[in-house]
Parts: C-alpha cells; sequence; structure tokens
C-alpha cells in the first residue's frame, strides 16, 4: 500500500509542535527530564507505526529536529560581547616641549588578512589561527588601531597637528604602517597580548621614505579570561605607541639638525 505522504508529515509537524512547546517553556524545561520528553515523541510517533507499511522513522525525525532548532533559534545562542582598546593617553615628550611645526598625516594601516576581522584571536602557533566566535571587537583591528595612533600621537604633541590622511589638511609628512601580529599569544602555561607592527614615513608630494621602523611587544595576561586578554593588548599597543613616539621623536629631530 502506497503510504501517504501528507499524513506523514503531519504527524513529524506534530511532534516539532511538542518540542517547540517545551523548549518555549524555560523553567519548566530546565526540570524536565530526557524521558519524559521521549515518551511525549513516541505518542506521536505511535500514529505513524498504523500505516500498512513500517517506516524509518528515527533518521528522518533526527534531521527534522536539527533543521527545526537551526530555524527557531531556541538552541540557547551563548551571547556575543564586543571589545575595545583602552590605555591612558600620551604624556607630553617633554615639558616645555615645542611641536615641530608642521602637521602630520596617519593613513589607515593594512594588515595580514587574518587581522581584517573583528573576531579576538588566539594562538599557540604561527602555523593555526583560532577564534573566540562570541568575542569579538567593535572594529577590525586595524581600524582600531590606526585610530589609537592618531590619538596617542596628536596627546603626545610632538606635532602641531596628528590627522587621519588623506585629509584636507596640509601635511608635511604621512606615516603608514602594517599590523603584523594584534592576538592572545599562548606558550605553555602563560598567555600573552602580543602587538607587532611597522611603520613608515614619507613625504606625500615625493613619495620619498625618510624613515621606517618595527614594533613589537608582549604583555603577560593576568588572568586567563578574555576580558584580562584585551587589556593586556592594550596594554601591549600602548608600549609600541611609546616607542614610536620615541623614535619618531629622535628621527625628526635628527632631520632638523641635517637641514
Amino acid at each position: 500500500m502506497k503510504i501517504n505522504q501528507s499524513s506523514y508529515l503531519y504527524h513529524f509537524g506534530r511532534i516539532l509542535l511538542q518540542f517547540k512547546k517545551i523548549l518555549s517553556r524555560k523553567k519548566d524545561s530546565s526540570e524536565m527530564t530526557f524521558f519524559s520528553t521521549v515518551a511525549k515523541i513516541d505518542k506521536c510517533k505511535m500514529h505513524i507505526h498504523d500505516f500498512k507499511r513500517p517506516l524509518s522513522f528515527w533518521p528522518f525525525f533526527f534531521l527534522s529536529f536539527l533543521l527545526f532548532i537551526f530555524l527557531s533559534g531556541c538552541g540557547g545562542v551563548p551571547e556575543t560581547y564586543y571589545y575595545t582598546l583602552a590605555f591612558d593617553s600620551a604624556a607630553q615628550l617633554n615639558d616645555g616641549h615645542t611641536p615641530l611645526p608642521f602637521a602630520l598625516g596617519v593613513e589607515k594601516f593594512q594588515s595580514e588578512v587574518i587581522y581584517d576581522d573583528d573576531r579576538i584571536i588566539y594562538r599557540d602557533s604561527p602555523f593555526e589561527v583560532k577564534y573566540y566566535f562570541y568575542r569579538r571587537w567593535i572594529a577590525p583591528p586595524r581600524h582600531l588601531i590606526s585610530d589609537k595612533v592618531v590619538s596617542y600621537l596628536s596627546d603626545a604633541g610632538l606635532f602641531e597637528r596628528v590627522t587621519t590622511y588623506p585629509s584636507m589638511v596640509n601635511v608635511k609628512y604621512v606615516l603608514n604602517g602594517r599590523l603584523l601580529a594584534f592576538e592572545e599569544w599562548d606558550e605553555q602555561n602563560n598567555w600573552y597580548g602580543k602587538v607587532a607592527f611597522k611603520v613608515s614615513l614619507h613625504e606625500p608630494l615625493t613619495q620619498r621614505v625618510i624613515w621606517s621602523d618595527k614594533f613589537e611587544h608582549m604583555q603577560p595576561v593576568a588572568k586567563k579570561i578574555p576580558a584580562a586578554v584585551v587589556e593586556a593588548l592594550s596594554l601591549s599597543l600602548k608600549k609600541c605607541l611609546e616607542d614610536l613616539t620615541q623614535s619618531l621623536a629622535k628621527e625628526l629631530s635628527a632631520q632638523k639638525t641635517i637641514q
């Protein structure tokens, strides 16, 4: 005898509806045992066995249930947390320091492909990349770092003005950079916040590069939780920016002496 397909689907619909009711009752579902849930499903299953020809029930039910969980969103998806970088502003280079009488432009940093993603990265090998799926930056790291470079150099008072580039402001030099590392780095039992980038300074009209350098720092993570990783990365970036500011000041002072 040919099986009535609509009746078959009808009873599966009843099974899925029963699961929806169970999952929607948050307080009750936590107290409901696995066996009571199976008993309710088996009650619906009995109607299917009334057919003349026996059916392979469980494979179809399993796939239907997975599809239902996926579409209904009742599977208890974890909350996503978003993070940003935070640290103290730069201190002035020296008391009574006179800013250099020109503006500096800072281009948006470039990065490796893996750092153009908003998920927080953790690694214990240069060959494998892992992600905290529900722990994310508010923007890809290269954008966060670009903004921090502008604000930090501006607060340091080395230049008359620091601005993003391209800009309507007439700038004498342009700083561009490439992010090389921005992640939690795990070594044996220790975690670190690792930051590394390289930068170069050039004249926008001639494109002549007058200076370049690389900066890197690894800050120990105080506690093995994502929030502490973010704090360590913030401190690592601050140390790199301190070194960048000092190196720039030294280079531009030498340039001024030559001129």
